[in-house]
């Protein structure tokens, strides 16, 4: 499954390149909204678990009445459930918006979910991001999200072009769910650098993380 995720993802930013080559779908500092990430995410998975009885839906009612999760995917074919959460990395303070949307869906009673007739075998947590690499805190994310220290050959490329180094955090996101006994270990986490090959964002990162629970 892990391998159809990455395929998932790898689909998104494609998408995401080809729209941001032909125009820019936002004025000055305004960003992109993470329904689109949603979205998009959610089209790429369906493609790549090839489950024609697969059904997805955006905002999907959660424990409580008046919460949601941003969005989910049942595939009857792998008996799996993908429950996805997104958020725009914009202010430092949402780094800890993404650990408790984690928090939330891992530690959730689930079994409100047999109420729709969804009956699963594995239950997988998607998170979805996007930050710019712009300030110090920001270009911290990729090893707060990865939790390594060799970034992917891309984000090498841009410390070389741009001549500075992305910063370390003094923690990484897989620490900061420990803390809330969240075991993040073996998590699939990926970062891509849609501004390598679209000069209009050549600072914009996608990033996927996704788990198993």
């Amino acid at each position: 499954m892990e391998k159809i995720i990455s395929t998932a993802f790898v689909d998104m930013c494609g998408t995401y390149e080809r729209m941001l080559c032909s125009f820019y779908p936002a004025r000055d500092s305004t960003g992109f909204t993470e329904q689109n990430q949603v979205h998009n995410f959610v089209n790429a998975l369906k493609t790549a678990l090839d489950d024609e009885n697969s059904v997805h839906w955006l905002e999907f009612p959660w424990v409580k009445k008046n919460e949601h999760i941003d969005g989910m995917v049942f595939s009857p074919k792998y008996k799996s459930i993908f429950y996805i959460e997104a958020k725009r990395l914009s202010k430092s303070i949402q780094k800890s918006l993404v650990v408790k949307d984690i928090e939330r869906v891992v530690s959730s009673d689930r079994s409100f979910i047999n109420c729709n007739d969804l009956y699963a075998d594995h239950e997988y947590i998607i998170v979805l991001s996007d930050v710019w690499l712009e300030d110090k805190w920001k270009t911290a994310i990729p090893h707060w999200w990865l939790g390594c220290e060799e970034l992917p050959v891309q984000f090498q490329s841009w410390e070389f072009k741009h001549k500075r180094k992305l910063a370390k955090p003094k923690s990484t996101l897989q620490k900061e769910l420990q803390t809330r006994n969240i075991d993040w270990v073996n998590s699939n986490s990926l970062v891509y650098l849609v501004g390598e090959k679209v000069d209009k964002v050549k600072n914009y990162c996608l990033l996927l993380a996704s788990k198993k629970i």
